[in-house]
């Protein structure tokens, strides 16, 4: 299935809006996004992304069939983590397990690699997010270990793991 990795534009916002009527996304991403999404937290969330200068994170919507049907960022570091990233990945359900994710984060990490004086780019997907942990293996990441009791969410506490991909 083709994908394209594209730069976040305003005309993505109803995209980007019913992706966030999902439950599992909103459950399951580090952020905290309101759910139900309301529409000025969308438009925030895309200007965002539209505005940023590209210096310490990359944003990527990712695109399939004249849609927006996920989401890609990379964080740069400050200090002595300076040489490492750290993604995160979402996808819409009616395209999770065809292997959009893992080819939308290895697309995403070469392009950081190649572009940034980067050395390591991890992520950190809950540990009970089985898609995120599959398309991560599957882009070549390595699991490096698990946090646990250490994300609270809606009151509840999660378990993390810790995936990196090295140059």
């Amino acid at each position: 299935m083709d994908f394209k990795l594209v730069k976040w534009k305003t005309n993505y916002l109803d995209d980007f809006i019913y992706a966030m009527k999902d439950p599992h996304l909103s459950d399951n991403m580090c952020e905290t996004l309101p759910y139900p999404m309301d529409t000025a937290f969308a438009v925030e969330y895309i200007s965002e992304r539209m505005l940023n200068s590209e210096e310490r994170q990359v944003c990527r919507a990712i695109q399939c069939g004249g849609h927006i049907i996920g989401g890609v960022d990379v964080v740069f570091g400050n200090g002595v983590y300076e040489k490492s990233a750290e993604l995160s990945v979402w996808i819409i359900k009616e395209y999770r397990c065809r292997g959009l994710g893992s080819a939308a984060v290895s697309e995403m990490c070469r392009l950081c690699f190649e572009t940034y004086d980067i050395l390591r780019i991890e992520a950190r997907p809950y540990s009970n997010h089985i898609e995120a942990v599959r398309a991560l293996k599957k882009a070549g990441f390595i699991h490096e270990g698990t946090v646990h009791n250490a994300i609270f969410k809606n009151n509840k506490s999660y378990n993390y793991e810790i995936f990196a991909l090295l140059r």
